[in-house]
């Protein structure tokens, strides 16, 4: 009686704090339910999986780093291109307070990558840094976020092991020259940062040139450390 009653106040609550705040798809703008968050049902039915989870061979994640450097395993959730519902889903968290969205994202993540064989021994993930100045603007690291809705998930730590030495400016509109350039030798590893890790995943919102995330990866290698290395990001520009 008690859970029924306790149910009862948890559901007029919700329905009186909807009418007050209503929730809104990140996708397409409608209205949400009490039983949706973030998307609609609709637009929820149509995100652009990958489905990397169930490929036996190699992915087109994995084909970016070829002969670059040598990384164990790459996981991508959804596909992103100009004018799909990714796009949105990546403004939303990266531009638009989406705090909460970071972490959702990052808990279906982890539970696609839960029990593929390849991250089964995964010891630690590795939100990529920014930098204080832009943290300070935007208020929040959305890998962090994508990283702790990970860690939910899949109840793997997170590490804060990764620090960027320099401030740079925005890759959205650089050339995959001009990213490489802008990031190259600006990630260190921390003093002792993966002790007793033999496996760790990397962790970022969107994967395009590969350039942030191989940076970051041998930050990793350059200190000589033994840990096998992987990436895992919310989207993969194709």
């Amino acid at each position: 009686m008690k859970n029924k009653i306790t149910k009862v106040i948890k559901d007029y609550t919700e329905g009186f704090l909807s009418l007050i705040y209503p929730q809104f798809c990140v996708i397409c703008g409608n209205e949400l339910n009490q039983q949706n968050d973030h998307f609609c049902f609709m637009c929820e039915q149509d995100l652009h999986y990958t489905y990397f989870e169930k490929y036996k061979d190699y992915t087109l994640a994995d084909e970016v780093f070829w002969g670059r450097l040598n990384i164990e395993s790459v996981y991508a959730l959804l596909y992103y291109e100009n004018g799909n519902s990714t796009k949105n889903i990546l403004h939303q968290i990266k531009y638009k307070e989406g705090r909460s969205l970071g972490v959702l994202m990052g808990e279906m993540m982890g539970k696609k990558m839960k029990n593929m064989e390849e991250f089964k021994d995964i010891d630690a993930l590795i939100p990529i840094p920014i930098h204080s100045k832009k943290s300070f603007i935007r208020g929040y690291n959305q890998s962090l976020l994508i990283a702790e809705g990970m860690s939910e998930v899949m109840e793997i730590p997170v590490l804060d092991a990764l620090y960027r030495k320099t401030h740079d400016e925005s890759q959205t509109k650089k050339s995959k020259e001009e990213r490489l350039e802008n990031v190259k030798g600006k990630f260190a590893l921390k003093e002792g940062g993966l002790k007793n890790c033999n496996h760790v995943l990397i962790v970022d919102d969107v994967l395009t040139t590969g350039s942030t995330l191989e940076y970051a990866a041998r930050a990793i290698y350059e200190k000589k450390v033994k840990a096998k290395v992987s990436l895992g990001t919310i989207a993969l520009a194709h």
